[in-house]
């Protein structure tokens, strides 16, 4: 939910020159992170101004968050957890399974970060970063039945797939069917056509 005169949401072109600021401001790659600016989510007054933002890239049914900037620290503790809740809904619409960070603030082990052991980072994406890394992360959802909830999608499309492929094929038989009994008919109305046109010749030879 919202604070009053504030709101969470995903940043905008007309953040950019801000997000820019605001990055600079907090010794962030302003360069490089604009490429990616709409993968940040921010607060910012209702009239305006920007106040914070985090990144929240998505692989898969994994994100990460990253490079979290506010404009003025003292409002850190007010605002994260607005950031946080917008975080949230984004990971649900998603359907994320499991969220990473290397961000440090105690905030983020209250919500729930803990550090990832040895077997959890094997499953951390290669496009967040090193695995090697110190690396928090929190996980959304049964990633185990996920995978058996995708499995048994896989299985039902595969038999609705061949259902339907059978179908397709009693269909071309029946068509294949009516197309040889319609070609019998039309070979044998033309064959009587032929004798009965053979036998006139005939006849009126004879007159």
């Amino acid at each position: 939910m919202n604070s009053p005169g504030h709101q969470g949401r995903r940043a905008t072109l007309d953040d950019l020159q801000a997000l820019i600021a605001l990055w600079q401001v907090a010794g962030l790659p302003a360069l490089e992170l604009e490429k990616h600016f709409t993968d940040f989510q921010v607060v910012a007054r209702t009239d305006g101004p920007l106040i914070g933002a985090i990144g929240l890239s998505v692989q898969g049914h994994h994100g990460k968050l990253h490079n979290e900037a506010f404009f003025h620290p003292e409002q850190e503790e007010e605002f994260r957890p607005q950031i946080w809740q917008r975080v949230q809904r984004v990971a649900r619409n998603h359907g994320l399974t499991r969220l990473w960070t290397q961000e440090s603030s105690p905030f983020w082990h209250h919500c729930g970060f803990e550090e990832a052991d040895a077997e959890t980072l094997k499953k951390l994406p290669a496009s967040f970063g090193d695995s090697r890394a110190s690396w928090r992360t929190l996980q959304l959802r049964d990633e185990a039945a996920l995978s058996r909830s995708l499995d048994q999608e896989f299985e039902l499309f595969r038999a609705s797939d061949k259902e339907n492929t059978e179908k397709l094929i009693r269909k071309a038989k029946i068509l294949r069917t009516i197309a040889t009994v319609i070609a019998v008919i039309l070979f044998g109305v033309v064959f009587a056509g032929l004798v009965q046109l053979v036998r006139q010749n005939r006849f009126g030879a004879r007159r």
